[in-house]
């Protein structure tokens, strides 16, 4: 790929997107260069991956095609600030997450080419899932470039309403949190009826990846799946007539909503 990627900020997500750049030989080293507010860290990711770093958010998204702003929120309009004369010529890649496009346009102009993304954490392990929308200015070829980049680290979505986004932070970013909390229940019940914890973390952890690839590649819904491993009266409808007993189905649901909620009032400060 002949082009060149600025990363201004280098926290978690930044890193593994990074790291799925460099391992899927999209690009290589010299093709991405860094800057990030803390020294210590700008060269941990210099040593650790060998591409170019920078002090200067300025020289950075300089030499760039393409800008990645992957600051924490509240540092957002002072980036923006500083650099809106260089970044309105960019495709500027935004994962800040709860930072909404107009508020990029009001200082970087609707004509500069922005996406934004958002990410989640197993992004760090290269099974991410990435929900992707661009603004006006951007054109399909953009976003195909940012789709393409983006699938080095897993998988990748296009949406067309901005607002979906809060649904999406607590659905699939929020997710994996959900996932650990199941797979802490799941490890402790086994622990609970005698197995030791190494045993019980192997089965849940196994288990929840199994199902979930049979998820991902069966052409069948949640429910046929479910079904087809709940024989009548067997072990597994005992299970789950405790569940939905107790609420677990509503409870999770209930659970995303809160989610969505927290991210419109974050949304709004």
């Amino acid at each position: 790929m002949d082009t060149t990627i600025s990363f201004i900020g280098a926290g978690k997500m930044a890193e593994a997107i990074i790291a799925g750049l460099l391992s899927s030989k999209k690009l290589t080293g010299k093709q991405i260069i860094i800057s990030d507010k803390y020294d210590k860290r700008r060269i941990e990711v210099e040593e650790t991956y060998r591409v170019r770093t920078v002090n200067a958010n300025t020289v950075c998204v300089t030499e760039g095609t393409i800008s990645f702003l992957a600051v924490k929120p509240q540092d957002m309009a002072e980036v923006l600030d500083q650099c809106k004369q260089t970044l309105q010529d960019k495709l500027v890649v935004s994962i800040a997450a709860g930072i909404e496009i107009p508020f990029i346009e009001g200082y970087l102009g609707r004509q500069t080419r922005i996406v934004r993304v958002m990410p989640n954490i197993a992004a760090t392990v290269g099974q991410g899932m990435s929900v992707i929308m661009k603004n006006s200015a951007a054109d399909a070829t953009d976003i195909n470039l940012v789709k393409d980049l983006l699938s080095s680290v897993g998988d990748v979505l296009e949406i067309k309403n901005e607002h979906l986004f809060h649904a999406v932070t607590a659905l699939s970013g929020s997710g994996p949190a959900y996932i650990f909390a199941f797979l802490e229940a799941l490890s402790d019940a086994g622990v609970r009826m005698g197995l030791a914890r190494d045993v019980a973390n192997r089965l849940a952890v196994q288990t929840v990846i199994g199902a979930g690839t049979m998820a991902k590649n069966a052409e069948l819904s949640f429910a046929t799946l479910r079904e087809a491993v709940t024989s009548p009266a067997g072990t597994t409808a005992e299970g789950l007539a405790v569940l939905e007993s107790r609420g677990v189905r509503s409870a999770i649901i209930e659970a995303v909503k809160a989610a969505a909620v927290r991210s419109k009032e974050l949304g709004t400060k």
